[in-house]
């Protein structure tokens, strides 16, 4: 299976359909236009929703001149956040054709695509220009990217000095078991998840300098807990709005992230560097 077939398959990026049914329940058709603020319940893929990206913001001090890259940009959520309430040029790079294709039309719908411009795209090739953004952002993207090295060069290379970065992902904090391992590959497509020493080494190997990490896992494993019941809760609701088996594939992944936190191997990690 290619790159972009394996992580299709995961089951938190099938049965895409959810948001235009969740659009549908508020009454929103598949042509209307859209309030951003009604998106922001089903686009966040991430943990802490829009209050991890309003937290982004500040910490990168990112303003309305600023022009910011997005990797691993899913179906827009925190590019049209950002475009929205900060009012910067945003640039959202995605891997997926299907999750490009449904974050245009959001964007296009909420209005914002004068702010944000979805490519589709691998990070590892894509051409982006040197020196044209002021800050590049990740959340939970960088994990299923298998060079990470060569990333990081990439990506250094598109900031303007002075630039910074801000990552938020997965990391190892022991040794995974081989049932662990197999849950990382099948499950979560996670191809690089290694310590934050690791991490934080490869930033600096690219060239980036002052990283501050800061271990994430206190706060993230509950959550991802509270997540698991809280879905099981919602099951027949849930079920009824979007089926059987885009419940169970929730499910699965929501399953598997909980009991890797429980078992200790697995870890949440945020980077935050500069270039010179």
């Amino acid at each position: 299976m290619n790159e972009v077939g394996a992580i299709a398959a995961m089951p938190l990026y099938t049965n895409l359909d959810r948001i235009a049914r969740g659009l549908a329940a508020l009454g929103i058709g598949p042509t209307d236009p859209i309030r951003p603020e009604q998106l922001f319940p089903m686009d966040q893929w991430h943990y802490h929703g829009t209050c991890a990206i309003r937290d982004t913001a500040k910490r990168l001090a990112l303003g309305p001149a600023d022009r910011v890259l997005d990797v691993g940009s899913g179906v827009g959520g925190p590019a049209r956040y950002l475009a929205h309430t900060i009012d910067c040029q945003v640039t959202a790079l995605e891997l997926q054709p299907e999750l490009h294709a449904i974050a245009v039309d959001l964007t296009r719908r909420c209005s914002l695509d004068r702010l944000v411009t979805h490519i589709c795209g691998d990070a590892l090739v894509y051409p982006l220009p040197d020196s044209s953004f002021d800050a590049w952002v990740s959340w939970l993207a960088v994990l299923h990217i298998p060079d990470r090295p060569r990333l990081f060069a990439c990506l250094r290379r598109t900031l303007r000095p002075g630039g910074r970065c801000h990552i938020e992902d997965l990391c190892m904090r022991a040794r995974f078991s081989p049932r662990d391992l197999g849950d990382v590959r099948s499950i979560v497509h996670g191809v690089t998840v290694t310590s934050i020493a690791d991490y934080k080494a490869d930033l600096e190997s690219a060239g980036f300098v002052d990283v501050a990490t800061t271990d994430l896992t206190p706060d993230w494993a509950p959550y991802a807990a509270e997540r698991l019941t809280a879905w099981r809760d919602g099951h027949t609701a849930y079920a009824q709005a979007h089926g059987e088996g885009a419940y169970c594939a929730q499910e699965l992944f929501y399953t598997v992230i909980a009991r890797l936190y429980e078992g200790g191997s697995l870890g949440g990690v945020r980077l935050q560097a500069r270039v010179p």
